[in-house]
């Protein structure tokens, strides 16, 4: 056990220079404290995957995380200054960051927990910073978010916390008349060897924050309000890494108890399609820029979901696959539009799309990062959102033999169709002559670079693949691929700013 409390203490090393960098005044100095804050946390999770602390799941969640909270980070610091926000809003938003990446490295229930409820205080405090910097005035959404999605979550942790230690019988200790919490700092793996079936009551339970926290209809509205007010960078960890927590934690809970119960696979199937029908059209529809990329949330998690109740009727390590690329490619191309969206939103003081034209001519290098997030909502290839696509239909096209399939085909069919159609309504306003003043003349070249980095999550994290033997071979692939969409995007680009 002492090398799980030492994984603890190790991951506490990276706050050390996110603290330098709150106190430094100089914008490079703070940088570069970020950076290896962020390094750090890097050498940690390669060290602890080497050592067997953490396995291939936290792995593939942490590095992924890790990369788009190293850029939400550094882009904050511009973000921060330029938009008047406390100089405290910076801090909040790499503690934001690194709560939930330990979230996703915690080996034990226990420092899941500790961790994740950790963020969920830390997020409910941004959504009320951003409260009263909103263009839209005042809002209840920090009450709203700190109600629903992290009250619901609290009941789900603590019916993990009773069943952990009094349904697994087998690993419940008694001494001097009281139960121990032995099960709270077993790592998953081992509670995984004495895996349960509870009540059906219970499944609820324990399911019902993660099922919020993913805001599937009918337990979506707090997302669209908390989602638009917050910070840029904090809706971009909000949207693209928060929500993926909510798959995460009932791929755990799964580990140790048997989620395979029929009906939560029927409801958690009706619910995705739903979610993803009212999400795409309600995006669709949308003129601000954050309520669409808000809104796509819902639909995104609907896809996910829905891939997700396939995997705990099959038990298929095809499907986990599947389900782990969804994840990632949303994680991908949603934290790096809002950035985006910060980004103009900075410059023209507004976020309305159907007054936005001609960007591709004032941010270029953005835009091409924006670009990549486009292609991999879409689904183009070699991108993640297009592997996500292409391995759903795959794992079902052959197994269309049951409702369960049925149904979930039927939201990956929904998904794909609504999320091109999202996809082109926002990239208009990359396109055209541009029609808007300026809110500002200075376009900070840097911060674009962030957004563009991020940007390339959307065809990096097809390398999550290498974790899953049957598909390496697309990943190499994919890797010979990727370069010519990077070379393809540069030309467009280019030409496109002097037509």
């Amino acid at each position: 056990m002492s090398l799980y409390y030492l994984t603890y203490f190790l991951l506490l090393t990276p706050y050390i220079p996110i603290f330098l960098a709150f106190k430094t005044s100089k914008t490079s100095d703070k940088s570069k404290f970020k950076i290896i804050g962020y390094m750090i946390l890097l050498i940690l999770i390669i060290y602890f995957y080497l050592n067997g602390m953490i396995d291939s799941l936290s792995l593939i969640y942490g590095l992924c995380s890790l990369y788009v909270a190293l850029f939400v980070s550094l882009y904050s610091i511009h973000y921060v200054r330029n938009n008047n926000y406390p100089s405290y809003t910076d801090l909040f938003i790499d503690l934001f960051a690194l709560s939930m990446i330990i979230a996703f490295l915690s080996p034990n229930i226990l420092g899941l927990v500790i961790a994740w409820t950790t963020a969920e205080i830390i997020g409910f405090l941004l959504i009320s910073i951003g409260e009263k910097h909103s263009i839209e005035g005042s809002t209840r959404s920090s009450e709203t978010f700190l109600f629903l999605s992290a009250l619901t979550f609290e009941l789900s942790v603590f019916t993990t916390i009773y069943i952990s230690i009094f349904i697994t019988a087998s690993m419940i200790v008694s001494f001097a008349g009281e139960f121990s919490l032995k099960p709270l700092i077993e790592p998953f793996w081992v509670l995984s060897l004495n895996r349960v079936s509870i009540p059906g009551y219970m499944v609820f339970l324990l399911v019902l924050g993660f099922i919020t926290k993913s805001a599937l209809v009918p337990l979506h509205f707090w997302l669209p309000s908390a989602h638009t007010v917050a910070p840029s960078p904090a809706s971009a960890l909000l949207s693209g890494v928060m929500t993926a927590m909510g798959v995460y934690g009932l791929l755990r809970i799964n580990m140790f108890v048997n989620l395979n119960f029929p009906p939560l696979i029927y409801i958690l199937i009706t619910l995705s399609i739903i979610s993803v029908i009212y999400g795409g059209i309600q995006a669709i529809i949308q003129r601000d820029g954050k309520k669409l990329l808000a809104y796509s949330t819902i639909a995104g998690n609907g896809f996910a979901i829905s891939i997700l109740a396939y995997y705990l009727y099959t038990g298929d390590v095809d499907v986990l696959a599947t389900l782990i690329i969804s994840v990632m490619a949303h994680m991908g191309y949603k934290t790096t539009l809002f950035l985006d969206m910060g980004i103009i939103e900075e410059i023209t003081g507004f976020r309305y799309l159907h007054k936005l034209r001609g960007l591709v001519n004032i941010t270029p290098i953005s835009v091409l990062g924006g670009m990549l997030a486009f292609l991999s909502l879409v689904g183009f290839p070699p991108t993640a959102g297009f592997t996500s696509k292409l391995f759903s239909v795959l794992v079902l096209i052959t197994r269309i033999h049951d409702p369960v399939s049925m149904g979930v085909l039927l939201s990956v069919i929904c998904y794909i169709v609504l999320s091109i159609m999202i996809g082109l309504h926002y990239v208009k306003a990359y396109f055209g002559e541009a029609s808007f003043v300026f809110k500002t003349s200075k376009i900070n070249a840097t911060q674009q670079y962030y957004v563009l980095f991020t940007g390339l999550s959307n065809i990096l994290f097809t390398l999550a693949l290498l974790a899953f033997t049957s598909f390496q071979g697309y990943v190499l692939i994919y890797s010979m691929a990727a370069p010519v969409l990077l070379i393809f995007l540069y030309l467009v680009n280019n030409i496109m700013r002097r037509g």
